[in-house]
């Protein structure tokens, strides 16, 4: 098999490539290699203001308002002192956000990319790469054919950066941010606005997400989350008791079953692009939780590397170097926001979670 493009997995930046190929390009054969045969459930994730429009330009805005996804009114944060605070999008000329379920988000964006005439293996892993005097040779498993050639490949992997890193990047992490999160099942609550709360070793973070559950997430450092047996069920749940808002909020929720973790540090790839190859979304970056941009970023980091691509195709070859820039500079402008926001809360000066972070 041929293709102009593949693109290495198949979540928004992905999707979002390999639609923005084809409204550019619609002759362009492009591919999205996903390694899942079904995306498995993630943790809720809010979809800020502003989003209408970059989902209008990759022609799924009538698709996502088709989901029903709960719209989101803002945050409240117990942050800096023992007082909620709220910071509340309908005060924003932008309007509301959106709290999402992950999987059926994923699933829309896959079928608007199906429909725009993009192909899918999903299931599908890479094995091997090896370039090509025509761009790349891939060696798969799962999918439909073993082998793949393609002129460029755009690496969504995820913060695995897999190709990326095969190429010879490095992950760079900023810090040792984690989750310990679980699902409450039946929560008998009205309360709307994800909820940010401040604690000695980390923060919590709970939302209601579509399907009348909450998913509630111990956000703290991955040796501190390990040392305090915060990876286990039943000190996530003494633990949780400690807390205020977020406990009150699931009091009458059926305790939840299973305990997920899961890496959520910022970072950056020491190299974002190459010859023949440019990573997007998480892959090329990763945020910290707290800056409820993930999403966002990576539909906007998947269009804009398809922008590359397709200069890098015809020849200009220094959209690479432009967009490797792009890349640095929204990432020491996020590094410079979050450091702002963990040196609001001067609580605990002595604890290591906030000390890392406040430390010069």
């Amino acid at each position: 098999m041929r293709y102009d493009v593949a693109i290495l997995g198949g979540g928004p930046a992905g999707a979002a490539a390999g639609l923005s190929f084809k409204r550019l390009r619609p002759a362009l054969r492009i591919a999205i290699i996903e390694a899942s045969r079904d995306n498995l459930w993630r943790a809720g994730e809010t979809l800020p203001p502003g989003s209408r429009e970059i989902l209008q330009s990759l022609g799924c805005w009538e698709a996502f308002c088709g989901e029903g996804f709960l719209e989101s009114f803002g945050t409240r944060a117990v942050w800096g002192g023992l007082q909620p605070y709220e910071n509340e999008f309908l005060f924003s000329a932008r309007g509301h956000g959106w709290r999402l379920d992950r999987r059926r988000f994923d699933a829309m964006l896959a079928r608007c990319a199906q429909a725009a005439g993009v192909d899918l293996f999903a299931g599908t892993r890479l094995v091997a790469s090896r370039r090509t005097d025509a761009g790349w040779h891939l060696r798969l498993d799962g999918g439909p054919g073993e082998e793949l050639d393609t002129a460029f490949v755009v690496d969504a992997t995820g913060r695995a950066a897999s190709f990326a890193v095969e190429q010879g990047a490095r992950r760079l992490a900023g810090d040792g941010l984690m989750a310990a999160w679980a699902v409450f099942p039946r929560p008998r609550t009205a309360d709307l606005c994800t909820m940010v709360e401040a604690r000695p070793e980390g923060w919590w973070y709970s939302s209601e997400i579509p399907g009348g559950q909450v998913v509630v997430a111990w956000m703290s450092d991955a040796d501190l989350i390990r040392s305090h047996g915060l990876h286990r069920l039943g000190r996530w749940f003494a633990h949780l008791g400690q807390s205020s808002l977020t406990a009150a909020r699931v009091v009458s929720a059926d305790p939840p079953g299973t305990l997920r973790v899961c890496a959520t540090q910022s970072q950056k790839l020491s190299q974002a692009t190459g010859a023949g190859w440019i990573a997007a979304g998480d892959a090329a970056s990763t945020f910290d939780p707290l800056s409820s941009q993930g999403i966002l970023k990576a539909l906007r980091s998947g269009k804009l590397a398809s922008f590359a691509a397709l200069d890098c195709l015809d020849g200009r070859t220094q959209s690479l170097d432009r967009y490797q820039r792009l890349v640095d500079g929204e990432y020491q402008s996020y590094c410079e926001t979050k450091a702002s926001f963990y040196r609001q809360e001067q609580r605990w000066p002595q604890s290591p979670f906030w000390r890392r972070r406040q430390e010069p």
